[in-house]
């Protein structure tokens, strides 16, 4: 089963930028990445693709290259689509977004934040910043090397915490 976190962090604050990192500088390990937007999907419906997302309730996009899986009203929580990818090929699953999950978190703070404005977050591991940031107990991985190392430890010990 695939081991799984999170990067949480306000709009910003530089999640896409180390959710990249993870992915670039990990090339040993297999990702699926959970990305939750609020923003809902635009595909035009003047399209092909479109009408079928319109009027149909699962649409599979397929080419040589990629696949993309589309599902409508799903009635499973947020929780049990992650539980149900879990179960893929996967080593890491990494979510970006959806703080109110229990999984293990890295919180990505601006330079205006601190760790306290996340007191409400459970299973936070991690307080990083990408952005110039001094409060206390926060790893600054501002620099793209410093990200490496952090990424390879932060791997190391999840593995090890399983």
């Amino acid at each position: 089963m695939a081991i799984t976190f999170q990067i949480i962090g306000h709009k910003k604050s530089g999640k896409t930028t180390l959710l990249k990192d993870f992915l670039v500088n990990s090339p040993t390990y297999k990702f699926s990445v959970v990305k939750h937007t609020h923003l809902p999907i635009n595909i035009p419906a003047t399209t092909d693709t479109g009408k079928f997302f319109q009027y149909s309730d699962d649409v599979l996009l397929l080419n040589n290259e990629q696949t993309i899986h589309y599902q409508r009203n799903l009635p499973t929580t947020e929780l049990e689509k992650i539980q149900q990818l879990q179960k893929g090929s996967a080593d890491f699953i990494l979510i970006e977004g959806i703080k109110e999950l229990d999984f293990p978190k890295i919180v990505l703070l601006k330079s205006d934040e601190s760790p306290q404005d996340f007191s409400n977050v459970t299973n936070i591991k991690y307080f990083v910043t990408i952005q110039e940031n001094n409060s206390d107990n926060v790893v600054d991985i501002e620099d793209s090397s410093m990200r490496k190392i952090f990424i390879n430890k932060f791997l190391k010990e999840i593995k090890n915490d399983r």
